[in-house]
Formats: structure tokens, sequence, C-alpha cells
């Protein structure tokens, strides 16, 4: 919530910015994320991940894996501590690319695998969703929106 807060606090961008703005996640095995968008994906970068890192007193991989975009969405899953997070360009083909990735490590990991849960969906403007999960068996969570 504090980075959705920071996302609304930060300046506007014209029509213009929009189109070269990057957006980046980073999700840490312990759940954190940061958020960032600016101009270069580098000042995107270092933004998400200061605000991966003020999520914790901890130290944590905030920044180990991470996704940047310029539009689309991302979408984030936690799966124990297996992270996934995927980019694309609409919601269809972020599912389908986090399916695709839940069961390559399914395949690698076997029937331990920890189920999984949304953790958040944003799209390149920074409209944020976060979710509250539950549990099913077999693994795949369903998720509510907050």
């Amino acid at each position: 919530m504090a980075c959705f807060a920071l996302l609304l606090a930060a300046p506007g961008l014209s029509a213009a910015d929009e189109e070269t703005s990057w957006t980046v996640l980073t999700v840490a095995r312990n759940g954190n994320w940061g958020i960032a968008r600016a101009r270069t994906r580098s000042e995107a970068i270092a933004g998400a991940l200061d605000r991966c890192q003020a999520m914790t007193a901890d130290e944590s991989d905030c920044g180990g894996e991470l996704v940047a975009f310029r539009n689309g969405l991302a979408l984030a899953l936690m799966c124990g501590d297996h992270r996934v997070i995927v980019a694309a360009s609409d919601s269809e083909e972020a599912d389908s690319s986090a399916l695709d990735r839940l069961l390559a490590l399914r395949g690698l990991y076997g029937p331990d695998f920890p189920a999984c849960r949304h953790l958040l969906r944003i799209d390149s403007y920074g409209a944020l969703t976060t979710f509250k999960a539950r549990r099913v068996e077999g693994g795949y969570s369903l998720a509510l929106p907050k």
C-alpha cells in the first residue's frame, strides 16, 4: 500500500512521457515488493529497489528478480519463497506466461512445490491491484482483489 501511495504522490506524466516511461516491479523471496515508474529503466529499477527495501528492516533479495516494461502489465505470484513475475501486453498473456512458469517450476520441484497465491498486478499507468489469497486443493490458489 505504501508503494501505491508513493506512485500517487509522483508528479504526473504527459502523454509523451507515458510512451517512454518504464515501470519496474521487483519482488523479494519474503513477499516484499517495490514498484517505480521513471523515464529511464535504470531510474525505475533504482526506485523499485528502494521501495522494496523500505518494506522490511531485514536484509532481503529485492532486485533478485524484476520485470521492466513500458506498456502492458506485470503480474506477481508467490509460491512459498518462489516468485513468479511476468510482464505482458495484456491480462490473458500475463496469465498464460505465469501458468507456463508455474508448470515449469512444478516439473522441476515435483509434488512438493508449494501452493501459489497472487500477490499483485500493476499496469503501465500505475494502477495497482493487490490480492488476498484463498488456498485450494492441489496448488494454484484463487485470489480475490482487495
